[in-house]
């Protein structure tokens, strides 16, 4: 990989890490998803010098309730991070009515909070991915969009493109993964590896970029620079 431009990951969690060793050249982007995971991910930003989105996640919202949301609301505005996120809906743990009413009220009061602070988002869709592009575009949000390990159709990923919006790769390979990476251009794409909880560490995104370069029939080092480009760009890093 080329020296001059970090391999960056968009989207890990440091702080469900044993250990964080970052190596130079690297770059992972932390991402929280409780109000617990955003001060430990803040806490890993500030000592790591690393890019951080701070959020609260559909699948937190199903766990915890919603009374304590204006509390977090004003954490995350105080810990200022380079993102919203990660934030959205999630049909799959979503059990209930009840549930599923908590996860639109939170996601429409994180996109609020994106608005407010002029951020850019970092989509969790779960069995949502319709909902969640018609709230997008409803909204017409314009500070930026990123769809985190993106699991919807070809056509679901060029109407969220048309919004600007960057599709997120991850290193499980699928037909429709495949379709979409062979269709979407490499400008619109990052790559991440959602690990722990997918892979075991940042370092396998180059899992992801070799995904990326076989499909595309690319240079490995020229998808590594432009994920990291447009990944720069995305965070404003």
């Amino acid at each position: 990989m080329k020296d001059h431009v970090p391999i960056i990951d968009a989207h890990c969690h440091l702080d469900s890490y044993k250990h964080i060793q970052i190596k130079p050249g690297w770059l992972p982007v932390t991402v929280g998803y409780s109000h617990f995971s955003n001060i430990k991910n803040t806490a890993i930003a500030k000592k790591y010098k690393i890019p951080y989105v701070l959020g609260i996640a559909p699948q937190t919202t199903v766990k915890e309730g919603i009374t304590k949301l204006d509390l977090w609301i004003n954490e995350i505005k105080k810990y200022k991070p380079n993102a919203i996120g990660e934030i959205g809906l999630d049909l799959y743990w979503a059990k209930t009515s009840e549930n599923v009413k908590n996860e639109e009220i939170v996601f429409y009061k994180m996109l609020d909070l994106a608005e407010e602070l002029k951020l850019p988002i970092v989509i969790h869709s779960r069995n949502a991915e319709k909902k969640v592009i018609d709230i997008l575009y409803e909204r017409k949000y314009t500070h930026g969009i990123m769809m985190h390990f993106f699991s919807g159709t070809l056509k679901q990923a060029e109407k969220v493109i048309d919004l600007g919006a960057f599709i997120s790769i991850s290193p499980l390979h699928s037909k429709e993964r495949r379709k979409i990476i062979n269709s979407v251009a490499l400008e619109n794409l990052l790559v991440e590896t959602d690990s722990p909880y997918i892979v075991r560490t940042f370092y396998e995104v180059e899992r992801t970029i070799e995904y990326i370069a076989e499909t595309k029939k690319l240079d490995k080092n020229i998808v590594a620079e432009c994920t990291a480009k447009n990944a720069i760009r995305f965070f404003d890093i």
